[in-house]
């Protein structure tokens, strides 16, 4: 049975998904756009982080996680990448982006500024343990996305009591999105909204 569900991402600071591309003379790494030039997080990564998080539930000894590989898709154990090798999912995750309504007048070319008030840039830089100085060289700069609600959809062909796992799975286990993670950048709180 195929069931839905709202996954809503509640960024709660900065937040940065990219693809290391650099900004010229501002900053070393952008964060990825949608075709509207909005800032969003792909489907891919949120399947992968989902995953994840029922995976450590299941390595933990919980038995109602073993639907893990059925769910998400596995490739052969003997590490065999071969495309008929693997076996196909049954999860789904549409990338994650801001409300339809908003994504509308955010897209327009007369809200250029309201765009660009989306995201920040910051730094960093090391520090010499016996100057207290910079290192040479080692200024680096950052795009970041600031705190907002994304929303996805998520797609399963499984029964309630799997689909209430994986939902438990997310929500309870992954605390944040993104590159920088442990810099304190990408903290979320993911909630559901079940359709009627």
């Amino acid at each position: 049975m195929m069931l839905r569900t709202t996954m809503v991402l509640k960024m709660q600071g900065y937040w940065a998904v990219g693809s290391g591309k650099g900004g010229g003379n501002e900053v070393d790494n952008r964060i990825d756009r949608d075709a509207d030039g909005l800032p969003y997080v792909p489907g891919k990564m949120l399947k992968g982080l989902v995953k994840d998080a029922c995976l450590r539930l299941k390595n933990a000894g919980n038995k109602n996680y073993c639907f893990v590989d059925e769910i998400f898709g596995a490739v052969d154990l003997n590490g065999n990448m071969n495309r008929t090798m693997s076996k196909a999912g049954k999860i789904y995750f549409s990338d994650a982006r801001l409300p339809p309504q908003l994504r509308s007048v955010l897209s327009k070319s007369e809200t250029q500024s309201e765009r660009d008030n989306l995201t920040r840039n910051i730094y960093s830089t090391a520090i010499d343990d016996e100057t207290g100085t910079a290192d040479d060289r080692s200024l680096r700069g950052y795009e970041v996305a600031v705190p907002m609600d994304l929303y996805a959809r998520m797609e399963c062909d499984c029964d309630k009591t799997t689909f209430d796992c994986i939902k438990k799975a997310a929500g309870k286990l992954v605390r944040a999105v993104g590159s920088h993670k442990s810099r304190g950048l990408g903290e979320v709180v993911i909630e559901f909204k079940d359709e009627a």
